[in-house]
């Protein structure tokens, strides 16, 4: 591509592809997604919850698993092969970084059974498809 061309492309932002919106309300126990009906939420027994419904962790663990598979199964496409079979596995952890500040790590397994050799090539490509991967610490092998 040209310099011409990549510095105008540069200096547009990204398009927006889709948005989606979630609201927390106090007292609600739930949290309401792109104006569908609430996902029950809350904190878990662990930090003093009651353990009923999704909490933070947990969500952000269905986003990253889901959004990490999605882009594997278009790079397995793209790359030729079956993601048939194909599992992702994210686990999220909260941690206590002392005087009410907490850390966040959040790790996923990717299981592509017909990959073969051309595994780190469709991982590696998943990673820069799913926005929310770069957060995996480590990404996965």
């Amino acid at each position: 591509m040209p310099p011409s061309e990549r510095s105008t492309q540069s200096a547009h932002p990204p398009q927006d592809l889709y948005s989606a919106e979630a609201r927390s309300l106090h007292g609600t126990g739930r949290v309401d997604v792109s104006g569908r009906a609430g996902l029950p939420a809350g904190a878990p027994r662990e930090l003093g919850g009651t353990g009923q419904g999704y909490d933070p962790e947990q969500l952000y663990a269905a986003a990253l698993a889901t959004c990490l598979h999605q882009a594997v199964v278009i790079a397995a496409t793209e790359t030729g092969v079956d993601p048939a079979g194909s599992e992702v596995t994210a686990r999220v952890r909260l941690g206590d970084g002392g005087a009410q500040h907490y850390a966040f790590a959040a790790t996923a397994e990717v299981s592509l059974p017909s990959a073969g050799d051309r595994r780190e090539r469709v991982i590696a490509q998943a990673l820069r498809i799913c926005p929310l991967a770069e957060h995996l610490d480590p990404p996965p092998a």
